[in-house]
């Protein structure tokens, strides 16, 4: 026999990244590490919290209760996370905002559940889902994130490592055949402090053979797993979005039966085009077997987000174009930028959220920042159509 084995090869490379990989999650965050927040300047609490300035400038000296946040530097002051849920908590209790105006659902309001999918890898999925969920999340919203991929990138990118901790429960035993574990016993807090997480681990991958073996013995059910596992924990959160793999498959399928909306994140080329194209038609055929059990499911809204845009790119923009020709306002306006700075902060297990702004360049962050806001405005905006709101949270 010429050449090498491929399984001894394999296993060689196998055992020596992952053994690193280990080392550095460990160096980086320990299982029992808790991975922190920066704290956010007057004027990013102000805008976060849709208030002017100068008002929450008077908020912070004149009214009572509300946070007053730390001075940093003698002159420049600054606020945590929870100091903003606070803030605006005070703000509706005082009557400073209107019901209609906070972002918490309020009764006959249905938890709006959003799955994040496309079948062409290197679509941003897992960026898209971190950055429009933690944005939400610091904008008031009660957000419920659910890794369905068993890379586990989204997971991963809270610091999260199930590899160093066997006893971690993830989103295969929220749905495995053989007694699931309730969704409460799984959710883990992050360091937002809106926002949850269902970690994702290589077990996902056990789910797929578990269904497939059951249609031996005639079980149809497999498409409302996910929704009936969570339902216990939907009154605890206003948003729940899934990050999926690059797959059509089971939990991809309960997922978006357990969905409101759907978001296709797409890159601006012809092949991711066509792609879009294959994948659309398989998501008809399958989504119309699964309706046939249950013809009452239905979706608010199925939109595509182009990612890592460019439109100094000359594809790109005739791409994009032919996009919003074709599927007209299905395309949401705004687009994901590609940028440096969130490419960086990736590389740090981070988003630019967490990112200090004085350690990127900052007319870099402030795109960034841009773009992520201006996505978030329109999935928001879905949000409130759903919930019967005319105007912004």
């Amino acid at each position: 026999m010429n050449g090498i084995r491929a399984s001894q090869r394999f296993e060689v490379m196998s055992k020596r990244l992952g053994s690193r990989l280990r080392e550095h999650a460990q160096e980086t965050f320990p299982p029992d590490a808790q991975k922190g927040l920066r704290r956010f300047a007057m004027r990013e609490a102000a805008e976060l919290l849709r208030i002017n300035q100068n008002t929450f400038r008077h908020h912070v000296s004149n009214l009572e209760g509300f946070p007053e946040g730390i001075l940093e530097g003698g002159n420049r002051r600054s606020f945590s996370a929870e100091e903003m849920v606070e803030a605006q908590r005070v703000l509706l209790e005082t009557g400073r905002i209107k019901p209609e105006e906070h972002p918490h659902r309020r009764p006959g309001e249905a938890c709006q559940v959003l799955t994040i999918f496309n079948l062409k890898g290197g679509s941003a999925k897992t960026s898209s889902v971190a950055h429009v969920g933690q944005l939400l999340g610091l904008r008031g919203y009660r957000v419920l994130l659910i890794d369905l991929d068993s890379q586990a990138s989204l997971t991963n990118l809270f610091g999260v490592t199930p590899e160093l901790d066997p006893d971690m429960p993830t989103s295969y035993d929220l749905i495995r055949s053989d007694d699931p574990l309730p969704a409460a016993q799984i959710i883990r807090k992050t360091n937002f402090p809106t926002v949850d997480l269902i970690p994702a681990s290589m077990d996902i991958m056990e789910y797929e053979f578990e269904v497939a073996l059951s249609f031996r013995h005639g079980a149809t059910t497999f498409h409302s797993r996910i929704r009936e596992a969570l339902e216990p924990v939907l009154n605890r959160y206003d948003v729940v979005i899934f990050d999926t793999p690059p797959q059509l498959n089971f939990s991809v399928i309960s997922a978006l039966f357990a969905s409101t909306g759907v978001l296709i994140p797409l890159n601006a080329s012809m092949l991711d085009v066509m792609s879009l194209a294959s994948f659309l038609g398989m998501a008809s055929n399958l989504m119309g077997v699964v309706e046939a059990h249950a013809p009452e499911h239905g979706l608010n809204f199925v939109r595509v987000l182009i990612t890592r845009y460019e439109n100094t790119d000359g594809p790109q923009v005739q791409i994009s174009s032919l996009l919003r020709t074709v599927l007209g306002d299905a395309v949401l306006s705004a687009e994901f930028l590609k940028s440096t700075a969130v490419g960086d902060a990736a590389n740090t297990q981070q988003s630019i959220f967490e990112v200090e702004p004085r350690d990127v360049n900052r007319r870099t962050y402030e795109r960034a920042i841009e773009s992520v806001s201006r996505v978030t405005d329109e999935v928001e905006r879905e949000i409130l159509k759903a919930w019967g709101r005319s105007h912004g949270a």
